[in-house]
């Protein structure tokens, strides 16, 4: 497979067309796909420094679900914004086992679907939770991360 990609002087703007940017992202799908895989081993593991390596400084996370069960709900601007919510989760939950069940590609764009086995440090119950992610990849790192989990098992969690 060729690519043709005009390239343009330093300090100008490469604006890529829409087909350009898939043909891209088609020809890194494995890369792409591996690196959401290491991305949530990462976190699930608890290498914080390890997983942050994926994600592009300028990069934004949503986290979704119910306030009940997530007090960090909403939305995360920036490298160190994003380290904190992932460091408040990961002291309130302890993930046991994670099972990443699929990872859908198409273009600079994944959704992932993943199990995971979350104990609540607080009240020590265990539970499997269903988690939905969307992620937007930009020049090979993450840019935007929709985290939604199946809130119903996070809230009995939590009571």
């Amino acid at each position: 497979m060729t690519l043709n990609v005009k390239l343009t002087p330093l300090g100008e703007t490469n604006m890529q067309s829409f087909n350009t940017i898939k043909l891209l992202a088609a020809v890194d799908r494995e890369l792409l796909e591996q690196r959401c895989f290491s991305f949530f081993e990462c976190l699930a593991d608890q290498s914080l420094d390890k997983a942050m390596a994926y994600i592009d400084p300028h990069a934004r996370l949503t986290l979704g679900g119910d306030l009940r069960a997530m007090p960090f709900y909403g939305a995360r601007n920036g490298a160190d914004a994003i380290r904190a919510a992932f460091r408040e989760i990961l002291i309130e939950y302890d993930v046991l086992h994670q099972d990443i069940r699929d990872v859908l590609l198409d273009g600079d764009r994944a959704v992932v679907r993943r199990v995971c086995r979350m104990r609540h440090r607080g009240t020590g119950k265990v539970m499997n939770v269903d988690f939905c992610d969307w992620i937007q990849f930009q020049d090979g790192l993450m840019s935007e991360l929709i985290f939604v989990p199946d809130t119903l098992p996070l809230v009995e969690l939590v009571a």
